[in-house]
């Protein structure tokens, strides 16, 4: 029973570790065509709009988008593309991969993990009657 929680929370702890500790951070405008593609990026426009993308990719004047189009029916999966010039862009976003929040969400996991596990077995060794082992004392 001890070894099922043991690995029911291993696994609550993967899943969380791995559950999108990313964060957007801005790219600055002159490193727009630094990489000629970049994962996960978000487009806000001059006039306000908003764009999420799967993926970018730089050109030499513009910033061509793609998105998967899961909501079209059919047997070939369909992919927008979109083209935004750089002088339309107002911010460009990706999502990068947060090592400070993962660490902090990770700590906090096996800390929880390690008090349950030391609570769990505080309590067997007081269930089995042992309280440490030792000789009783000499009766007077």
């Amino acid at each position: 029973m001890a070894r099922s929680r043991a690995v029911a929370g291993a696994v609550l702890a993967m899943w969380l570790f791995a559950s999108g500790c990313t964060t957007l951070r801005e790219v600055p405008r002159s490193e727009y065509a630094q990489l000629p593609e970049r994962k996960g990026a978000r487009v806000e426009t001059r006039e306000g709009l908003v764009y999420e993308f799967d993926y970018v990719e730089a050109g030499s004047d513009s910033l061509t988008g793609y998105r998967h189009r899961n909501d079209v029916e059919g047997p070939v999966d369909q992919t927008a593309v979109f083209r935004i010039a750089y002088d339309d862009i107002q911010l460009l976003s990706t999502r990068r991969f947060d090592w400070y929040r993962t660490g902090l969400v990770g700590g906090t996991v096996l800390a929880g993990v390690l008090v349950a596990g030391l609570a769990s077995s505080n309590k067997q060794e007081k269930d089995s009657g042992n309280t440490g082992g030792g000789k009783p004392p000499p009766p007077n």
